[in-house]
């Protein structure tokens, strides 16, 4: 269960890189093309690597504004010829998501349906454990315990934009967004805002599809929301209830491109990969789900399965009058 955890982290991860020029409005130039940015770019730190190194590949990606719709191919680590995944990400107006992964960029496929917001909730889900633990502590040892972890009381986020001038980059004129989030740095990205052909007066949000992604928390989304431009570099710190990293992007190429609509769909015959999930039941409402999409507090007796942050903050509770009780 815990590889498979890993994976969908790793899987936003990668999307997280895929996305950062996601929300450009393309319009259809003729019948089977649409008019689409393509961006080649060289993403460092994802985790995934053997012995718990990072690894740094080459990454392809086409953006389909008017259809939102996303295509990232994958290459492997130090053979940036040889294709190793291939994402397709098709998101609807509202919450209509759906992530399609193509080991080999064959037709075989996995599915995930819906978005990654689980990864978000579990997050606040974990930091409430951790500040639980962290009550017996000593004053001293909590205050700086927090402050390494990036918590504050209550789960509280403090989010902070700085802007500043930056050099130009591939020739686009740039400036540098940096947000802060608990005195941690989420985002140091160059940004520009020109885009190349007829796109230019159509940026937009780029970080309009993120929170699908449940890569950043909705303190920062509503921070970032309504900014425009593209980065062409960029630095991000992924927070979910894993360990953290922080990925490095460095854009090669940005163009526009007329890019077929079969590019962004399945191949034809593809076949769907069905993983069996395992599954557990919320002890506090009855919910009965996926395993690693729920929420976790870690007991005596092992680790209870919520459904939501108001279920562990009742299991929470519980323990905490258990221990009462216990105490002579």
């Amino acid at each position: 269960m815990q590889s498979a955890r890993l994976s969908k982290i790793f899987q936003s991860g990668f999307l997280l890189a895929f996305l950062l020029t996601a929300p450009v409005r393309a319009q259809p130039v003729e019948t089977g093309k649409v008019d689409a940015i393509r961006i080649e770019q060289i993403t460092s730190g994802l985790p995934g690597g053997e012995s718990g190194k990072t690894l740094s590949v080459r990454q392809v990606l086409w953006i389909d504004g008017a259809s939102r719709r996303l295509r990232l191919e994958q290459y492997t680590p130090e053979k940036d010829k040889v294709l190793d995944t291939v994402f397709l990400l098709h998101c609807g107006k509202e919450k209509e998501t759906s992530i399609f992964t193509l080991p080999g960029g064959g037709k075989k496929y996995r599915e995930h349906s819906g978005d990654l917001n689980e990864n978000q909730r579990n997050r606040r889900i974990h930091e409430l454990e951790q500040l639980r633990i962290l009550r017996a502590y000593s004053a001293r040892e909590r205050k700086l315990a927090m402050k390494k972890l990036g918590l504050r009381e209550g789960g509280k986020r403090d989010v902070k934009l700085e802007w500043k001038e930056a050099a130009d980059h591939l020739g686009f004129s740039c400036r540098r967004l940096t947000v802060i989030e608990n005195d941690t740095v989420i985002i140091d990205a160059v940004l520009t805002a020109s885009l190349p052909g007829n796109l230019a007066e159509t940026s937009g949000s780029y970080f309009e599809m993120y929170r699908r992604l449940g890569v950043f928390s909705e303190e920062v989304l509503d921070k970032i929301s309504g900014i425009k431009g593209i980065p062409l570099k960029a630095e991000l710190t992924v927070i979910t209830d894993l360990p953290r990293y922080t990925i490095s992007v460095n854009t090669r190429q940005l163009k526009n491109e007329k890019t077929p609509t079969a590019l962004f769909e399945l191949p034809g015959g593809a076949e769907k990969i069905v993983d069996v999930p395992t599954f557990s039941t919320c002890p506090i409402c009855g919910t009965r789900g996926e395993t690693e999409k729920m929420g976790r507090v870690f007991t005596e007796n092992g680790v209870v399965y919520v459904d939501s942050e108001r279920c562990a903050r009742k299991v929470q509770t519980k323990l905490k009058g258990a221990g009462a009780k216990r105490r002579p």
